[in-house]
């Protein structure tokens, strides 16, 4: 049974306290399908998504209806395809503005995990690896009608430290007891044998995360920024490992040994390295914790710069990469 009433638009009202807000509308979205490209294969993920405006001052709320519906009309069109995730936000914060005209300010956030096939080091078997992803764009309106845009795309990821200081603190300790004990070693044979031989430490998982504003012309992908951050650690880590794989992950964590602070300066480094052509006003975040192994609590490094002050320091003498 219909009711032929014509039902108010409280939200149009005025609201009781007039104070504009600069962010409203809906966050925890799930959408069933989301395809992506990463290492040039085409891999799937379950987006969540957020979507928001401004709200002026004369509106008691937004038509919230209207952002979750933004979402799935902008998802039939850009999932026909295979799509950047900074794109899909991209789209969702212009078609805010178109939707909501009252509006000067849109955001899009979405973010999931993506699953990718990874080779073992030494037994060259697939594994599933797993990294964080997460993307946003801002869409505002200018004085002349016209939208523009800025996104961001960022990645995170898991991966393995072993510490220098304890290393090198076992390694004089060695030194000593191989030289004064019944062994007896001399000098030469000692500096050998610590050459060829890993030295243990304490090793830890950790978590490192590149975040970057994506100028007006430019691409950056998703792979690329996991990749900087595994180079960085100490070593990768694999959901799969056999026996020898294990140990061959253990002995380069070993060799390269590198703090929490070292992690992201080389994170840097590496990704200026990659990236020379972005302009030196992009703001970046790069970001590593640490899963200590040995303490009871965490460990956190962390730099939010623009490129440009980053190229600066490292063209600095002794930061030869």
């Amino acid at each position: 049974m219909e009711i032929d009433v014509k039902l108010p638009d409280v939200h149009l009202r005025m609201p009781e306290i007039t104070i504009p807000l600069n962010k409203v509308g809906v966050a925890s979205v799930k959408m069933p399908i989301g395809y992506l490209w990463f290492e040039n294969i085409q891999v799937m993920m379950l987006p969540i998504f957020e979507a928001y405006i401004d709200l002026p001052i004369n509106l008691k709320g937004i038509n919230a209806s209207r952002n979750y519906e933004v979402i799935i009309e902008v998802l039939k069109k850009e999932t026909k395809g295979t799509n950047k995730l900074e794109e899909v936000c991209a789209s969702i914060a212009k078609e805010l503005l178109k939707k909501h005209n009252y509006a000067t300010r849109s955001e899009a956030r979405a973010y999931g995990e993506l699953l990718f096939k990874r080779m073992t080091p030494k037994t060259h078997i697939h594994s599933y690896e797993s990294c964080d992803i997460m993307a946003s764009a801002v869409a505002i309106r200018m004085d002349n009608g016209s939208i523009s845009v800025k996104k961001s795309i960022g990645v995170g990821v898991v991966g393995l430290t072993t510490c220098p200081c304890a290393q090198e603190v076992l390694k004089e300790i060695s030194k000593y007891e191989l030289k004064k004990g019944k062994l007896n070693f001399d000098k030469d044979l000692i500096n050998e044998l610590f050459q060829n031989i890993p030295l243990a430490t304490h090793m830890q998982r950790a978590y490192g995360s590149i975040h970057v504003e994506i100028p007006e012309g430019f691409n950056i992908d998703a792979q690329d920024l996991v990749k900087i951050i595994e180079d960085s650690m100490s070593s990768p880590t694999y959901g799969l490992l056999k026996r020898v794989d294990e140990a061959e992950v253990i002995k380069t964590a070993l060799n390269k040994p590198r703090f929490a602070e070292d992690v992201v300066r080389y994170m840097i480094a590496n990704f200026v390295n990659k990236f020379p052509n972005l302009p030196d006003d992009t703001q970046v975040t790069f970001y590593l914790k640490s899963l200590e192994s040995i303490h009871k609590h965490d460990f956190v490094a962390e730099v939010v710069d623009n490129l440009g002050r980053l190229r600066k320091v490292l063209n600095m003498k002794g930061n030869e990469v």
